[in-house]
């Protein structure tokens, strides 16, 4: 399961394994915008997600 948490929350879901970048691709993310994290562990792009992982993209926010 994929879930999107930020200013828009989104889940979806994917039916073979790719790296954690076309799953973004794929949803339209920018990399440079959300922070990923896979069955509970930060993961950079390249890590492989399988459909019966959790992942998680936590969108960044900065201000003061």
């Amino acid at each position: 399961m994929i879930k999107i948490k930020g200013r828009t929350s989104l889940t979806n879901s994917i039916e073979t394994s790719m790296t954690v970048d076309a799953v973004m691709e794929k949803m339209k993310l920018s990399g440079e915008r959300y922070i990923s994290i896979l069955n509970g562990i930060p993961v950079t792009g390249d890590r492989i997600v399988n459909p019966s992982d959790e992942l998680l993209f936590l969108e960044i926010f900065s201000g003061g």
